[in-house]
């Protein structure tokens, strides 16, 4: 038996404009976890089992490239676990590699007991946890680049607005500086290509880059209990394109600042750290402004103000509009004042830790 952990991420900074190729974020993985264990069947029949949607194991077959599930219903909800072993599948049989039976898991603590989301990507996560447990069942030994590069693929078939850097962090763990690749180029390539061919090209725009945070520096995460909707939010900004010069804009200052928390980081700057997120939320809240969304909602600025209000730097994580937000703090402020206060204030303190490796 096989078993594989696959981390959820929090955005720290960046947001919104790394939807846009070659421009930067900063994520981080959190140890909390989809899991995934794998196992051969000793009958020509394989099963999936996800503990998160409550199903009792379900079987399906292998039709040509497709996997075929022996509930209908099923189907569309583990639509995120079939199309990766699709995608992983596909890339096995040009490997020459003959195809086995096998039981596949699922389970996640990813949202809280329940069933609330925190906005830790878990679609991300799934699509990682399964890529990872197939290349050990098939000992492909593949690097995380080509793990990273398998769930992207199949993300892709599923949605389009993803920068994706929700699963670069689920496989590649600890502080990664990540900008997303030209998302038309990568699909003109799976539709007109092998599975093997898109792998072994080099993605335009992508950049994924592990990163040493500044000694005694901590995250704290709060939670505000408000599901935010990415898709929704992502689309309602990006209709800002219609206005060249403040989107435009909006991407330079982003990337400018990014770039400046990436230099705080290698050259262990707590101060510079803390100055680029402030920096950072005052450009996201610039975008709020001019988007119809609400970004930083009231819950999001109480968040933020009582972290400063404390000696914290902090902001939105992701999208906004609810889920987490962020404060870096120097290890030695009195972080349970922090979460005191935000607990006063219907803030949910989220003891994660930063997870670094399997």
């Amino acid at each position: 038996m096989i078993q594989v952990k696959a981390p959820g991420k929090l955005y720290i900074a960046g947001e919104y404009a790394v939807t846009e190729p070659g421009y930067k974020s900063v994520l981080i993985a959190v140890d909390r976890f989809v899991t995934a264990t794998i196992e051969e069947a000793d009958i020509t029949q394989s099963s999936i089992h996800s503990k998160t949607l409550h199903h009792e194991p379900i079987t399906f077959q292998r039709r040509e490239d497709n996997i075929v599930l022996s509930d209908v219903n099923a189907a569309k909800q583990l639509k995120y676990v079939i199309t990766a072993i699709e995608v992983f599948e596909q890339y096995v049989r040009s490997n020459n590699i003959k195809l086995k039976h096998f039981h596949l898991t699922i389970d996640s603590n990813l949202d809280d007991a329940s069933g609330h989301k925190y906005g830790l990507g878990s679609s991300a996560a799934v699509l990682v946890s399964i890529v990872k447990a197939l290349n050990e069942f098939y000992d492909m030994q593949l690097s995380n680049l080509y793990i990273y590069k398998l769930a992207v693929i199949a993300n892709m078939k599923l949605q389009s607005l993803s920068s994706c850097g929700d699963i670069a962090v689920s496989v590649y763990t600890g502080w990664l500086a990540y900008s997303t690749f030209d998302h038309e180029w990568v699909m003109q390539q799976i539709e007109d290509t092998s599975v093997n061919e898109v792998l072994k090209k080099n993605w335009p725009g992508l950049h994924i880059e592990p990163l040493q945070a500044p000694e005694n520096m901590e995250v704290l995460i709060g939670w505000t209990g408000s599901p935010a909707s990415s898709h929704h939010l992502v689309s309602e900004v990006k209709r800002l394109k219609s206005d060249p010069t403040f989107y435009g804009k909006f991407l330079e200052q982003s990337h400018a600042c990014v770039e400046k928390l990436i230099h705080a980081f290698k050259t262990n700057h707590i101060k510079g750290v803390q100055q680029m997120i402030r920096h950072n939320r005052s450009i996201i809240q610039q975008m709020d402004r001019e988007a119809t969304v609400d970004i930083e909602t009231p819950h999001l600025k109480t968040l933020c103000d009582i972290a400063e209000a404390h000696g914290g730097a902090a902001k939105t994580s992701g999208a906004g509009g609810g889920d987490c937000g962020i404060t870096i703090i120097r290890s030695d402020v009195n972080k349970n004042a922090i979460f005191d206060e935000w607990q006063r204030n219907d803030v949910q303190p989220l003891e994660f830790n930063i997870h670094h490796g399997q």
